[in-house]
């Protein structure tokens, strides 16, 4: 729909987010949605023409909002300082996606236990649109630092800082009495855990090229 979006479009949008989060998307229905969002069941097909295109289209929302702003972050890279910062907001956007409890984030996590508990046919989708290119922005910024390394020897590297990150995906009960720290805020832990990767990553590797300002 051109021009601006009317209400219904966000009641909608909202409703299906929330849905889908806790049901899945099998067991979620076009009438579940609508009366959530408090519109007829015409209304939801006007807008988004189906429920699956009202499912990918929280995920391409979820990606515009969550993983398109990390994609600006190689270009910035120019020396080791730079380089390091990139990281740096990597990582802390990351972490913070896992850890902190924003509604938003809250059920895009809900969304993607979904997808991984019982996938759909848009899990590959969801892969290859959302997480690949996040993932792909840290592997540029590594690349950087290890231009040369054969694949294996890179890839090592690659996937033990990502760990670092992701295991954070997994913090249901009992893990989080391990992976969370309560005696801090958790904006605070955030930044602690940014720095003592960031510290890690910077012992052993610096910034040596940045092929993206070659091109």
């Amino acid at each position: 729909m051109k021009g601006k979006i009317a209400p219904a479009h966000d009641k909608i949008l909202a409703a299906s987010r929330e849905l889908f989060a806790r049901n899945g998307f099998r067991d979620t229905t076009v009438r579940m949605i609508a009366q959530k969002a408090h519109v007829n069941g015409a209304a939801v097909n006007y807008y988004f023409t189906s429920k699956e295109a009202l499912y990918e289209a929280i995920f391409d929302e979820a990606y515009r909002k969550f993983g398109r702003p990390l994609s600006d972050l190689p270009p910035t890279v120019r020396d080791d300082k730079s380089w390091l910062e990139a990281i740096g907001k990597w990582f802390e956007f990351m972490l913070s996606l896992f850890l902190l409890d924003t509604p938003e984030r809250a059920l895009f996590r809900r969304l993607v236990a979904q997808e991984r508990s019982s996938p759909t046919e848009y899990c590959r989708r969801l892969y290859d649109d959302v997480f690949l290119p996040v993932v792909d922005v840290f592997r540029t910024l590594m690349r950087m630092a290890l231009p040369d390394a054969p694949e294996p020897e890179f890839r090592a590297a690659f996937v033990t800082y990502l760990g670092m990150c992701t295991c954070f995906m997994h913090r249901d009960p009992p893990w989080d009495g391990i992976e969370l720290c309560d005696e801090v805020p958790r904006e605070k832990w955030v930044e602690m855990l940014r720095d003592e990767i960031l510290a890690a990553i910077h012992a052993r590797y610096q910034f040596r090229e940045n092929p993206l300002l070659d091109a």
